[in-house]
């Protein structure tokens, strides 16, 4: 029975293949819009939940004041890991961050042949000064070295994989270990180890590792000011995890503790203070307030606004879709009308349209699905950098179209099968226009209200972004900040 359904909605495709397609063009639209829009929201929501035991991994971040004016960092004093290490309980484990200064990346030379021409390359981003609790809280897989040894010395370097297959291509992993490269003309180090690149989305993004001890072996640890308290840089941060059962208001008061016993001035009075505060991992991506050197940081409220437009276009292509079935409700009056002269009921009709409505919403799945690489590379300056269309072949986006299709299905099928098969056999042939026409005018003017408020919504968007943009103007031009 539900193969002839669909043959007969085959064939319905067949004699209206303009109409069909008009139908397949005008929700594909709409879906494609959905669909580049939950990749956004998908890639952006997904960030860090790779990450073991996340629940428990916060970043420290402080807030302050100085002569009354607040501000908030995520860069702190370079001594607090030591320290945290040394004298605070309930902290599993400890993970300092140093990058190199100025852009944050560095001139790599790297030794093949030649001792005497070692080959360049310049400005390679992703280089952390850390030490080997980093790698296991993000769980790599080791392709060469120790994992309890690589980080321990001085001057050692792990690699990710694309790095060693970057500086030492056709080398195995096994043979990389023991090379030597030079950062920034002055830093020689050893490789201890090279780790399985992970494809997650994630604030960690560093794939070249230098050991934290190196620091205070070279020139780095006056740079990295690692003995003071009362100052710090942008290049620096620092993540802790903490033990099972402990509490983040604790940790903060030692936290706070050490701080007050190592910079006495650190709250001088009320208009001048310093407080050390944990930021959970889940809010990291999402937080602004705490920006850290060279972080890209998204917006809740953002992703669901994006989400909102999202349905609003999807409902919008269900009533365009609504309008013209209903409109062609008199050319099919007849083929309704013997259906039911020979027996068929409003039970099988209603399943009969449904079926058209399915095949009509699963071609335009389909053709939505190859128009949205395209869509990803025209809008590439307002996608998130790291989002590849590769995402369409996920779980997650497999799901996401799974249900798309049923609700796109029902919601623009449901409506015309409920109307061409609830009419009676005679009116079908007699009085058909009537009760199209009114439906007609009433999902018309659905449809222009629902683009109207868009367009309202735009405009008010556009005039607050404005105004924030004004403001900002205003400060800087009244205070020079």
């Amino acid at each position: 029975m539900y193969k002839n359904y669909f043959i007969v909605a085959l064939r319905n495709f067949q004699r209206n293949k303009i109409f069909s397609a008009i139908n397949v063009l005008g929700l594909s639209i709409g879906i494609s819009t959905a669909l580049v829009i939950f990749l956004i929201v998908y890639y952006e929501m997904s960030y860090d939940r790779g990450i073991k035991d996340g629940d428990r991994v916060y970043r420290v971040v402080m807030d302050m004041k100085f002569n009354g004016d607040e501000g908030h960092s995520a860069a702190l004093p370079a001594p607090l890991g030591g320290a945290i290490e040394n004298e605070v309980t309930g902290v599993e484990k400890t993970i300092p961050m140093f990058t190199f200064q100025r852009e944050g990346d560095a001139k790599v030379s790297v030794v093949r042949n030649d001792p005497s021409t070692p080959l360049i390359f310049k400005k390679q981003p992703n280089i952390v000064f850390t030490n080997g609790q980093y790698l296991q809280l993000r769980s790599y897989e080791w392709l060469a070295g120790s994992p309890q040894k690589a980080l321990q010395q001085p001057f050692s370097t792990v690699l990710s994989e694309s790095k060693a297959a970057q500086y030492f291509p056709g080398v195995e992993f096994t043979d990389v270990v023991g090379k030597q490269i030079t950062y920034n003309d002055d830093l020689t180090t050893t490789v201890t180890g090279v780790v399985k690149d992970l494809h997650e989305n994630s604030t960690f993004v560093a794939d070249e590792f230098i050991s934290l001890a190196t620091i205070a072996k070279t020139q780095l640890q006056k740079n990295f000011m690692m003995n003071v308290w009362n100052d710090w840089m942008g290049y620096s941060t620092l993540w802790v995890q903490l033990s099972k059962g402990t509490g983040v208001a604790a940790t903060e008061m030692q936290l706070n503790k050490l701080l007050r016993k190592y910079n006495k001035d650190a709250n001088k009075d009320a208009a001048n203070s310093m407080l050390f505060k944990l930021q959970p991992l889940s809010d990291v991506h999402f937080n602004g307030l705490y920006q850290g050197f060279q972080q890209r940081v998204a917006h809740r409220s953002t992703m669901y606004g994006l989400l909102a437009i999202a349905a609003f276009l999807l409902l919008l292509g269900c009533i365009n879709f609504i309008n013209l079935t209903t409109a062609q409700a008199s050319r099919r009056a007849k083929e309704i009308g013997i259906r039911k002269t020979m027996g068929s009921s409003k039970r099988q009709l209603i399943f009969q349209f449904l079926s058209e409505t399915f095949l009509i919403t699963l071609a335009a799945t389909m053709l939505s699905v190859v128009l949205t690489p395209l869509l990803l590379r025209m809008f590439a300056d307002f996608i998130p950098p790291g989002l590849q269309a590769n995402m369409l072949y996920t779980a997650g986006a497999g799901l996401f179209l799974i249900s798309l299709i049923v609700l796109v299905s029902f919601l623009s099928g449901l409506y015309p099968a409920l109307v061409l098969s609830g009419v009676q056999a005679c009116a079908c042939i007699e009085k058909s226009g009537l009760h199209k026409q009114q439906s007609n005018t009433q999902c018309v003017g659905a449809q222009n209200a629902y683009s109207i408020s868009i367009c309202y919504s735009a405009i008010f968007r556009d005039c607050h972004c404005n105004s924030k943009q004004t403001n900002k103007l205003f400060i800087k031009q009244r205070y020079g900040l």
